[in-house]
């Protein structure tokens, strides 16, 4: 029972705190990212409830995953902060960041959150975790998606150039691109 009344607590929060105030600024990619992370952490807390059966060999793979996750997730959050010069909070940055985590990646907490969902898919193996987890994955992507539209607009020219520089999600083909430049 308990589990259930906290995932209702993170839904009143997100929905209340979160999800109406950016609804009237028309802000899709930051509803998007609510509902995303709202399946996130309802997953974390539902898991030991829905968790069907312990594969070991998935349930290490899915720790790891998830501790790969979370290793995007973090420094994104703190070049947003240093780096970025935000307005207010960590995420109304005023300056383009591309070095670091977002030298490799244009999303890189969203890349994070998909790739621990998946770990935690591989943790809880049930049929509602990979469901949810599916659903919050493309609310991620489409978090991206959205916000290149977004930074476009707030960025011009400067985040254009950095499209073509930094992939989206495909850490693989930022390295294929370094190594492009290096040896042209």
């Amino acid at each position: 029972m308990w589990p259930y009344l906290i995932c209702a607590g993170i839904w009143i929060a997100i929905i209340f705190w979160w999800l109406i105030p950016v609804a009237r600024k028309h802000l899709t990619h930051e509803i998007y990212m609510s509902c995303g992370l709202g399946i996130y952490f309802s997953l974390i807390v539902l898991g030991s409830i829905w968790k069907s059966v312990d594969i070991f060999p998935l349930l290490h793979i899915g720790y790891a995953v998830i501790v790969l996750g979370i290793a995007f997730i973090i420094p994104s959050f703190i070049s947003l902060k240093h780096k970025g010069k935000p307005e207010s909070g960590w995420e109304h940055t005023t300056l383009l960041i591309k070095s670091g985590v977002y030298g490799i990646v244009r999303h890189p907490f969203c890349l994070g959150c998909t790739i621990a969902m998946i770990g935690i898919m591989l943790v809880i193996l049930s049929i509602p975790s990979t469901i949810l987890g599916l659903v919050a994955i493309f609310c991620f992507w489409m978090t991206s998606k959205k916000e290149d539209t977004f930074n476009i607009e707030k960025f011009g020219d400067e985040y254009r150039d950095y499209m073509k520089k930094v992939p989206m999600w495909n850490v693989f083909r930022r390295f294929f691109l370094r190594r492009e430049e290096n040896n042209g």
